[in-house]
């Protein structure tokens, strides 16, 4: 064999050898497994928030101007149960209970009346309806669904300025359905979102 045949032998077995390719192997793994998780990660942000469906906008508001009066008296109900409970941090109205929790103490949870459970079904689609103490005036109709991200009505006594209250907030976007109710866009930012709603 001449000293040629022996170098080209040599470098083949180098370029081979069991120790450069398991670390070629764990390189491509690497890149593959961050690529994967960058992938997810942008995925939930997009489905569980900071995406924005302008069909499913449409829809929404379509089902609520259907509703109206059924969403009037739902909040007739809630303003009704927050001035029975001026002090209140917050009030939750799901299906089941209607929630109050006062400052310093634990949430207290009474059944909904066979009354109260017809006003909540005849709006259709809200997941929880809401009264919070920094939010005194609003009362706010959050629609989770099967498909994030979360939308929300908000209704306040009279027509304000909708952006002046979303956007500090960081909700994405508003459109106004007139005397008072506004459908507001979700909130791309989970910190964000939790500081508003106090009963996350």
């Amino acid at each position: 064999m001449g000293r040629s045949d022996a170098l080209g032998l040599e470098r083949r077995t180098r370029r081979r050898s069991p120790g450069r390719i398991l670390l070629v192997t764990l390189i491509v793994v690497a890149a593959g497994i961050l690529a994967w998780r960058v992938a997810v990660l942008c995925m939930l942000g997009w489905h569980f928030g900071s995406g924005f469906d302008e069909r499913r906008f449409d829809k929404l508001e379509r089902q609520i101007e259907h509703r109206q009066a059924a969403f009037a008296k739902a909040d007739a109900r809630m303003r009704q149960l927050a001035a029975a409970h001026p002090k209140a941090e917050v009030i939750t109205w799901i299906q089941p209970r209607i929630c109050v929790r006062q400052p310093g103490r634990r949430e207290e949870c009474d059944p909904t009346t066979a009354r109260d459970k017809a006003t909540y079904d005849a709006r259709w689609g809200t997941d929880v309806i809401l009264h919070q103490s920094h939010d005194e005036d609003r009362v706010f109709f959050r629609f989770y669904g099967n498909d994030p991200p979360i939308y929300t009505l908000m209704h306040t006594p009279a027509d304000t300025d909708a952006d002046a209250y979303a956007d500090p907030r960081g909700f994405r976007t508003t459109r106004s359905l007139g005397s008072g109710w506004t459908l507001l866009g979700p909130i791309p930012d989970p910190g964000q979102d939790s500081k508003q709603w106090q009963y996350d």
